[in-house]
């Protein structure tokens, strides 16, 4: 099999925000298309350092019939759980820093799958859709006119084996959480599921408190998928994807707060940048993260490394080991497939996203 990579599109000029649309024509057979987006931080600083938040959905459609859609953040935590972890970050707050962000778009269970494709040869106008708005702004945001996209598909060219279709991811549900009860979702009954991920994104409270039990029945209880505490689904999500990682830079100076992407945080540091640099990880709360630093240390500029859970403060659950097709869950003859998703802590933003075989 020959696979190449191709670029849809490399270093195309953003507006502020808006909606870019690339045409997926010529009967390519995609493995994953990486969606990749710049930007210049304010004069200042920016203390967001980040994009990722700023693009609220990515969608493969062919007119009304939607093959992908989900935010960046949601499609960056579906990239962690497929392949263990994030897609290529250079998260920087520092002013006139360039920050880079990737997510990729995978057909396949992971990242090089032979077995799971897109034929856009199947639909009639297949198009990749970025919906985004970037903060513009000189000291907690991006300087104007900065942004830039390019999107690049590992192509199969020559030997693709036969087709067996291609894994479907959707964002189904979002709401906000309350202070406690139950939210009950039913799921579609017409495609297998590889698995659901599940976020509770509230800054500086960890996502095991907001949502507390996630339970999964199939006809009223005739039978239960799993019936899980959000701290043992927790563990089993560390068990099989291990910790997740990611850097930061923050700001130069004697202290700094940002940020981060992941939750209960196991540990962190910094990678000294000079000889004279001295730093240290003083608080995390949530994916809130302070630093400490010498005058020294800040001149030179320090890198900091995280380790933590719930990547975008999201859940795992796969049908199986997520990898074998006969273990999915089929929903064919069933009249109902319900998530109950116990809550804890009011005002966060969650959602369901769902991983379906589509043939």
């Amino acid at each position: 099999m020959k696979v190449r990579d191709y670029y849809i599109k490399k270093a195309e000029a953003l507006p502020n925000a808006g909606t870019f649309t690339a045409d997926l024509k010529g009967g390519l057979k995609i493995q994953d298309i990486r969606v990749k987006l710049s930007a210049t931080n304010g004069a200042t600083s920016n203390t967001v350092g980040k994009l990722c938040g700023m693009v609220s959905k990515i969608e493969v459609v062919d007119g009304s019939d939607v093959q992908h859609s989900t935010s960046m953040q949601e499609l960056q935590a579906l990239n962690f759980w497929q392949n263990k972890r994030f897609p290529y970050r250079y998260l920087t707050a520092a002013a006139g820093g360039s920050v880079l962000e990737e997510a990729i778009v995978c057909f396949g269970r992971f990242l090089g799958d032979r077995d799971f494709y897109l034929d856009t040869s199947r639909y009639t106008n297949p198009q990749l859709k970025i919906t985004y708005a970037l903060t513009i702004d000189a000291g907690a945001g991006f300087a104007t006119g900065t942004g830039a996209l390019s999107l690049l598909a590992r192509v199969i060219e020559d030997g693709a084996p036969p087709y067996r279709g291609f894994m479907m991811q959707k964002e189904v549900k979002s709401f906000a959480t309350v202070s406690s009860g139950e939210c009950s979702t039913l799921l579609d009954l017409h495609l297998p599921y590889q698995g659901l991920m599940v976020s509770a994104l509230k800054t500086t409270v960890e996502p095991q408190t907001i949502l507390t039990n996630f339970k999964l029945q199939r006809d009223a209880s005739r039978f239960v998928d799993f019936d899980l505490t959000s701290v043992d689904l927790l563990s089993r999500n560390l068990e099989t994807h291990g910790w997740a990682k990611e850097t930061f830079r923050p700001l130069k100076d004697t202290s700094a707060t940002f940020l981060a992407s992941v939750y209960a945080k196991v540990g962190g540091g910094p990678r000294l940048a000079d000889g004279t640099a001295k730093a240290l990880v003083t608080a995390a709360s949530g994916e809130s993260v302070t630093i400490a630093m010498t005058t020294g240390g800040a001149a030179g500029g320090i890198e900091v490394f995280i380790n933590g859970a719930c990547p975008h403060a999201s859940f795992w659950m796969p049908f199986g080991d997520g990898q074998t097709p006969e273990d999915w869950l089929n929903p064919a003859g069933l009249s109902e497939l319900e998530l109950i998703l116990t809550q804890g802590v009011a005002g966060a933003a969650a959602s369901i996203v769902t991983s379906q075989l589509r043939q």
